[in-house]
């Protein structure tokens, strides 16, 4: 075993009940509140609170987290002056008297400033280099400045990071630092997500305009977040305009997109749509590439009411693909994302405790119909409650909350395909977590915490000890380590034949291998640091242990199966990432380097290759990748420059063909019978594919029409401007290279009003 139990548990207790008696008759007051915007009710992430004692020089300061959260422990009792302040908006200003042991909330809605929205751009070139407890914090303006055909789209940003591995421009497939699209957790407000990208994949559903922020952990995330074992990407939605309405319409030659927004009751909620469709089909037919048979499309509408103290908000999302990996076939695959869900987030006047409430329910389904005109097909959908609480107690923050889901996942296979037929199941799981955040003199802090998890059913009760700690060894709040430790359990997974590169069908089951979860132990150590003003930059190495890994069994026959054996795992490697940014300039250099590899026992092994066990780097171990990205205004132009290299994906080679005859139910005639084509492979994934290299550019304006309130961006562009060969995927039957897309021009036409 990773760990012992009772041990660990036994010494997050002791440590939380020492701290706990330690710090309950502290006398200093606090103050804490949130922070939005006036107009949508949005939290300002960042926004600074200075808090500073009428008759004397030092303050105390804080800012403010992703739900615009603030809080300012031991304050020693007096006449303080308070100053709010964000870029764009204008300041709010106090004077406050605080009593002993008071525990004051001021929560603030802040008012966009005319005069200060050019400093907006200014303030938020810095990039998502800079790390906050293993977090990476994502916005629209990251999202804006890679080019592409969709303007500020989460998958295209996505693919710029490293340690996050695409297989091309199909399938929208993202594996991060070794672990496989369905091992990592995806939330939208709160809702799992279960297939975030389209099947182009410059698109996804989470466009620019909808985005407040996006909170993505690589590895080493807290107890919070649970049931996957690999990565997560918080994607928090902004909310529409309470007092205006907007709109915005823009075509291109591979999509078309609507977005509006406004109030419902003025001041008080709003809403706020938008819809996308696929043109790539179509207009395929008259660019200078080959027919794309792909479609995709996607609809989100949300509503949002917000109080003197809370805030709440319910949103439906519906996605919808389908297409081929391989246009030379009839293979097609399609898929399909629906969830409806409520949020909301209170802090009561002078309560200790911020709560956030989650009612969700995810559905998603796929199937794959292949030329003989058979197929399988799968769905699985959640239903989930979750609150998460935050209190203080002293200088020592804490996080705990409880959650229930009540989950049920189908597959059914044709008769053709190998292994079990078809199966239904459910699964309801209750759980909390807990996590303190405790500083520990003026440069360390630790978070030590642990999640816990009941299953109905065969699995046992699951406890995941995590710990995260970031220390400034200097003393300076730009020099810094961070570290984290903790042990990760997945009692779901999704199974995809992954010795065919194209093959984004999944098959949702629980683990059908002597019901053992899947497990990982991360390890995570880095550094970051801020060289001088506009330049930053970070490294860090991290380490999996992966256990109980679903693999379909080994055959010659490469065709789905749900027969599966168990794999152990070890991932390890590094990200270096360095940004320079100022007021018209932004540049990103970014190094990722790992190394995957799976160990599993199978008979098949012992009969084909005379060894039981077998140890193979999966088709995802890409070993090397580097992204440059450039951003620049020029006059009034805004230019982009994206370049990405990523090293060969392993593949499994053939070594020959032969053919199967059935004597099952009668001897076959030999000379006259046809058999089951079989190709004999090498032992698995013992080559690699060529590396994958391109460069993509665009120039984007915006004009203003004059008294209109009109506002025309235009965005030409180039996908892969010096036209490189790169391959997305090898069949081995047919001998038969897929590639990617050459050079292809676009222009994105996008029409705003009322912004």
């Amino acid at each position: 075993m990773f760990y012992d139990k009772r041990l660990i548990l036994l010494s997050f207790i002791s440590i939380y009940a020492f701290l706990v008696v330690s710090k309950a008759q502290a006398q200093d007051a606090a103050m804490q509140g949130i922070i939005s915007d006036n107009s949508t009710g949005q939290p300002l992430y960042g926004a600074n609170v200075v808090l500073k004692p009428v008759a004397g020089e030092k303050f105390m300061g804080a800012a403010a987290d992703g739900d615009g959260f603030y809080r300012i422990s031991s304050i020693e009792p007096g006449t303080y002056s308070l100053r709010i302040s964000y870029i764009g908006y204008r300041p709010y200003t106090d004077t406050l008297d605080l009593d002993e042991g008071e525990n004051r909330t001021v929560n603030v809605s802040l008012q966009p400033d005319d005069a200060q929205l050019e400093e907006v751009v200014v303030e938020q070139t810095t990039g998502a280099v800079w790390k906050q407890e293993g977090r990476q914090r994502i916005t629209p303006v990251e999202l804006s400045r890679v080019p592409s055909p969709a303007a500020g789209d989460l998958a295209t940003y996505l693919q710029t990071l490293p340690g996050v591995v695409s297989m091309g421009d199909r399938g929208g497939q993202v594996f991060i630092r070794g672990g496989t699209p369905t091992q990592n957790l995806v939330l939208l407000d709160g809702a799992i997500v279960y297939r975030p990208t389209h099947i182009v994949g410059f698109f996804s559903p989470f466009p620019e305009d909808l985005i407040s922020g996006v909170d993505f952990y690589a590895g080493g995330f807290g107890p919070r977040y649970n049931s996957r074992v690999s990565s997560v990407m918080d994607i928090q939605m902004r909310h529409g305009d309470r007092y205006n309405f907007s709109g915005s319409g823009s075509v291109s030659p591979f999509a078309g997109e609507v977005f509006a927004e406004g109030p419902i009751q003025e001041g008080k909620s709003s809403w706020m749509f938008s819809a996308r469709n696929s043109f790539i089909e179509q207009a395929s037919s008259w660019l200078p590439v080959e027919r794309q048979p792909l479609k995709f499309g996607s609809q989100l509408l949300k509503t949002s009411f917000t109080g003197n103290d809370d805030r709440c908000s319910a949103m439906v999302m519906n996605t919808y693909d389908r297409g081929r990996m391989d246009f030379e076939v009839n293979d097609s695959i399609k898929w399909r994302n629906f969830i409806l869900g409520g949020n909301c987030i209170a802090l009561p006047p002078d309560s200790r405790t911020l709560m956030q409430t989650n009612v969700n329910l995810s559905y998603f389904s796929n199937s794959r119909i292949d030329e003989e005109s058979s197929g399988y097909s799968s769905d699985i959908w959640r239903v989930n409650l979750d609150m998460n609480l935050r209190q203080y107690i002293g200088d020592i923050r804490v996080d705990y909350g409880f959650f229930s889901r009540l989950k049920r996942l189908n597959y059914h296979m044709d008769e053709e395909f190998l292994g079990l037929n078809s199966e239904s199941l459910s699964q309801f799981v209750l759980g909390g977590h807990l996590e303190t955040n405790i500083p520990i003199g003026e440069r360390l802090t630790v978070r030590p915490g642990a999640a816990i998890t009941l299953y109905t059913g065969d699995y046992a009760p699951s406890l995941e000890p995590r710990f995260r700690m970031s220390w400034q060894p200097f003393g300076r709040e730009t020099e810094e380590i961070t570290a984290a430790a903790g042990l990760y359990r997945q009692a779901v997974t999704g199974i995809s034949d992954m010795r065919d590169a194209s093959s984004v069908f999944v098959a949702w089951m629980t683990s059908p291998v002597e019901q053992e979860q899947m497990e990982a132990l991360h390890a995570t150590l880095g550094w970051q640091q801020s060289l001088a003003r506009g330049l930053t930059w970070s490294v860090e190495g991290y380490y999996k242990q992966m256990r109980n890994q679903p693999v379909p069994l080994w055959n010659t026959i490469a065709r789905f199966t749900t027969d599966l054996a168990q794999a152990n795992g070890e991932v390890y490697g590094s990200d270096l990432r360095m940004e320079y940014s100022n007021s018209w300039f932004y540049g990103m250099l970014g190094y990722g380097f790992s190394w995957t590899m799976y160990e599993a026992a199978q008979d098949h092994f012992s009969v084909w290759f005379d060894e039981p066990v077998q140890q193979y780097h999966p088709p995802h171990d890409r070993r090397h990748q580097v992204n440059a990205l450039v951003s620049a205004d020029i006059g009034s132009f805004t230019a982009g420059v994206r370049w990405q290299l990523g090293t060969g994906v392993p593949f499994t080679r053939p070594m020959g063909f032969d053919d199967i005859l059935d004597f099952r139910e009668r001897l076959p005639d030999v000379l006259r019978d046809q058999g089951l084509r079989r190709v004999i492979l090498d032992k698995p994934y013992q080559g690699r594919l060529p590396a994958v290299h391109r460069l993509d550019m665009s120039l984007e304006r915006a004009f203003r029409i004059i008294d209109s309130g009109l506002t025309l961006n235009a965005r030409a562009g180039v996908v892969n401007m010096y036209d490189q060969t790169n391959i997305f995927y090898y069949d081995v039957y047919t001998h038969r290279r897929i590639n990617q897309l050459p050079v292809l021009p676009y222009l994105t036409l996008e029409m705003k009003v009322g912004t």
